[in-house]
């Protein structure tokens, strides 16, 4: 049986595929804290679920609307989540896959995010 802050990672995957910005705003702490790796233009500390959801929408422009998100496998307990995904995108016909996630969870909400690319440079030229 699955873990439930793995279930809540899942669904708040899908919300993010829907564009469920309501669902969102239940599953991601307001003070949530997301570790973009990298020296793009978009790296560095996002603070806050105002500031991480102007992110997504830089995400969606940098990516032309290519950025794209699939679950392999999703490890949960009772504070981490660690998501086995493919976080992808072309860009400038790069494209980039990031393999592993971690999450720290609190109260059923992601609290934080560390993303772990595979091919940092790829990475880094997509958001450039």
């Amino acid at each position: 049986m699955e873990h439930p802050n793995a279930t809540l990672y899942r669904r708040t995957a899908q919300a993010f595929r829907d564009g469920d910005v309501e669902t969102l705003c239940d599953l991601i702490d307001d003070e949530v804290v997301w570790h973009i790796p990298g020296v793009n233009r978009m790296a560095g500390d996002v603070r806050g679920r105002d500031a991480l959801f102007t992110w997504f929408g830089r995400l969606q422009e940098v990516t032309g609307g290519t950025f794209t998100l699939d679950e392999h496998d999703v490890l949960g307990n009772a504070e981490h989540v660690i998501a086995l995904s493919v976080m992808g995108a072309v860009r400038e016909a790069v494209p980039v896959a990031v393999r592993v996630s971690v999450f720290h969870y609190r109260d059923g909400r992601q609290q934080e995010r560390w993303m772990h690319p595979v091919d940092l440079a790829a990475w880094d030229r997509m958001l450039a």
